[in-house]
């Protein structure tokens, strides 16, 4: 019995020596990670309340732009910017904006929002669709050489690539350029999905051009 004591004395003289020259550095990395872990937890809930309250201003602009209130839209987009530019809501809020200024007649707003989007890095998802949109601002103004810019700064173009095309057509039509028109449309039409809405569209543009 005596030396099954003494064993177990051992045991723990080496624990303890071991503990002594290990135990801070183990806590130190005990510590750091339930500090990451508190750290991680808390980030995910700051993330869910910045994208709940961006939602909830969302909806407001939604119920504004309904309403035709430009104005409150328009400062319900800064504040989106402003304080909740992360989150998809600021993207989707800059599309709705510039609708909203459009359908006022602020095109100078409507392409604020826009570049917003366009020039932007969080969006990547979301350039090709305000380029085209803000091409066809410029498209509206005869300001051709801007729209094309534009379009063909897309860095993602095969994401939207019919959307791109189709507006790159529209500009080259409105510059008269039949040939280019026609192979932009093409292009568009290659790109797109047989289900795309966008096809029947292409289809009319192209059977309305001269014949080659």
């Amino acid at each position: 019995m005596a030396f099954y004591d003494l064993e177990e004395q051992e045991s723990l003289a080496q624990i303890k020596a071991w503990w002594d020259k290990w135990g801070t550095l183990v806590l130190s990395i005990a510590t750091a990670v339930c500090l990451a872990i508190a750290g991680f937890r808390l980030w995910q809930w700051w993330e869910m309340k910045q994208a709940a309250d961006a939602g909830g201003l969302y909806a407001m602009m939604i119920q504004a732009s309904n309403g035709k209130d430009n104005a409150r839209v328009q400062n319900i987009a800064q504040r989106l910017y402003s304080d909740y530019g992360s989150t998809v809501y600021a993207g989707m809020g800059a599309l709705l904006a510039a609708y909203s200024a459009e359908n006022t007649n602020q095109p100078q707003e409507a392409i604020k929002n826009l570049e917003w989007v366009y020039n932007g890095d969080k969006f990547p998802e979301l350039q090709a669709v305000s380029a085209v949109r803000l091409a066809g601002i410029y498209l509206d103004q005869n300001n051709y050489d801007k729209a094309l810019s534009v379009l063909n700064g897309v860095l993602n173009p095969d994401t939207q690539e019919a959307l791109v095309d189709d507006r790159k057509g529209d500009v080259y039509m409105a510059m008269g350029d039949t040939q280019k028109a026609r192979e932009a449309w093409e292009s568009a039409l290659r790109a797109a999905t047989i289900t795309n809405p966008i096809v029947n569209l292409i289809r009319i543009k192209l059977e309305a051009l001269p014949p080659a």
